[in-house]
């Protein structure tokens, strides 16, 4: 029941539509209910995870992981502009991204 189903909190349709199809008690819905926030916050942190990973392996295989800018140190807000703090000068020596 759930592979056609979007990837959204509260599919209490679909999951008594499946448990009444397969002649199962709707009674478990409440304990499924229960868990199941639980069970989505782990399921979210391992996408996360992979989502951050995979393309750091894939980059670093094909050669375009930028190994100094990736081991280089954070300081401050993690997606703060460093660049507003470098003074003008290094500013127009700093190669240009694109």
């Amino acid at each position: 029941g759930s592979a056609a189903t979007a990837g959204t909190t509260g599919a209490v349709v679909m999951l008594t539509l499946t448990l009444s199809t397969l002649g199962l008690p709707l009674e478990g819905v409440g304990l499924l209910l229960a868990i199941d926030p639980i069970l989505d916050m782990g399921r979210t942190a391992v996408n996360v995870a992979g989502q951050a990973l995979v393309p750091t392996i894939v980059a670093k295989r094909e050669g375009i992981l930028d190994r100094g800018l990736y081991d280089a140190p954070r300081d401050g807000e993690p997606f703060a502009d460093d660049s507003a703090d470098a003074p003008e000068d290094e500013l127009e020596a700093a190669p240009t991204r694109a």
